[in-house]
């Protein structure tokens, strides 16, 4: 799995870079989503390598 350095974010592409914005606003504010977002953002994460498959997550 690859590891993101936070320092070098703006050298991700921009889905990147708003999947953990995304992430990141979740884990701070307790905002609430939905499952299609969800997936969206888990899956260009997963698609980058910065996060391991999950069984449990399913297609909205």
């Amino acid at each position: 799995m690859k590891k993101l350095d936070l320092n070098k974010l703006d050298e991700e592409p921009i889905e990147v870079q708003k999947a953990v914005a995304f992430y990141a606003s979740l884990t701070i504010n307790e905002i609430r989503m939905t499952t299609k977002e969800r997936y969206h953002h888990y899956s260009v994460l997963e698609e980058a390598g910065l996060l391991e498959p999950l069984k449990s997550v399913v297609e909205p």
